[in-house]
């Protein structure tokens, strides 16, 4: 058995918010939908909330047992009877767990506009911080995929409690197994992160088919 890394700190973590990912949260598949008014109060809003971002991650590779009463073990702590967390870590020894957050300030400010009356200034500025908790995901893969590409193991898509029947009490102890606290994340009652724009998660590495 491989022991556990010890969680690995990326502060920051480069991600990139494009406009089309900010587009598409508001519902405009094309540029070309967009109102005038509203793609120039869109640029404004990215100009404001660009330097709000403190995207930040923790993450740490663990092994994945399979109990014999059908559970599944990540880094000893975390188990979980889910079977679509089993099917999506089919053939997995390893695995990275992660958390990932944008920090506070930007949903802060998004608060501030709602309080203030200005309703769509905040829509924008919300489409955007859930655009850039859409790219931590995708820097998370990317970070894996370039880790298990050293072990020589190709990396599933990362899940998440929540999802499916991977019950969301397994936020506790996937976030304490990467020390999650580390970059300001914690949990409420019902197990929902704060800072909102946070992501958590798994990926697998698993080994590569035979060419």
């Amino acid at each position: 058995m491989t022991e556990a890394a010890s969680p690995r700190l990326i502060d920051p973590l480069t991600i990139q918010v494009s406009r089309p990912l900010v587009l598409l949260r508001l519902g405009y598949r094309q540029a070309g939908q967009v109102p005038p008014k509203t793609s120039r109060l869109l640029d404004e809003v990215i100009g404001q909330s660009e330097p709000l971002l403190a995207p930040r991650a923790i993450c740490a590779a663990f092994d994945v047992v399979l109990r014999g009463d059908g559970r599944i073990a990540i880094g000893g702590a975390l188990e979980s009877a889910s079977r679509s967390l089993l099917e999506r870590l089919e053939g997995c020894r390893r695995a990275v767990l992660f958390a990932a957050t944008i920090g506070p300030a930007l949903e802060e400010w998004v608060q501030s506009l709602n309080t203030a009356g200005e309703m769509s200034r905040a829509l924008l500025a919300d489409a955007y911080a859930s655009s850039a908790a859409i790219a931590l995901g995708m820097a998370m893969e990317s970070f894996a995929q370039d880790l298990f590409q050293d072990l020589d193991l190709q990396p599933t898509r990362r899940y998440a409690p929540g999802y499916g029947d991977w019950e969301l009490s397994c936020q506790e102890p996937l976030l304490d197994l990467v020390g999650a606290g580390r970059i300001g994340i914690r949990l409420t009652e019902g197990f929902l992160m704060l800072p909102a724009k946070s992501i958590s998660g798994v990926i697998g590495g698993r080994q590569r088919p035979l060419p």
